[in-house]
């Protein structure tokens, strides 16, 4: 079990997972910044863009607390463009950790 744990561990500093989560943390700031511009004046739940960026984190993620929701049509569509793209950008992490999980496990047969 230490075995493969050290080796998960060291397998999560490959490129692909520092490429992903910067790739993932950019996504959310740019939506952020989207979410706010679009909301921002016309939604009084999202009034600073610690707002947008929470609610940005929440739908992204696939939580979607349902506290803030947006009120324009131009944040809704934006908003179901947001649960998109958090959707891909997890799908990824997901398959690259599989694989990461499956290059351990080939590695400990041989």
């Amino acid at each position: 079990m230490w075995t493969f744990t050290k080796s998960l561990f060291l397998s999560l500093q490959r490129p692909v997972f520092l490429y992903l989560t910067s790739v993932a943390f950019t996504l959310m700031g740019i939506c952020a910044l989207l979410v706010y511009l679009v909301e921002g004046g016309s939604n009084p739940q999202i009034a600073t863009l610690l707002d947008a960026l929470y609610y940005t984190v929440t739908i992204m993620t696939g939580v979607g607390l349902g506290d803030i929701a947006p009120m324009s049509t131009p944040g809704r569509i934006l908003s179901m463009a947001i649960m998109l793209l958090g959707t891909a950008v997890y799908v990824c992490f997901t398959g690259a950790l599989a694989a990461s999980i499956l290059e351990i496990e080939l590695s400990h047969r041989k």
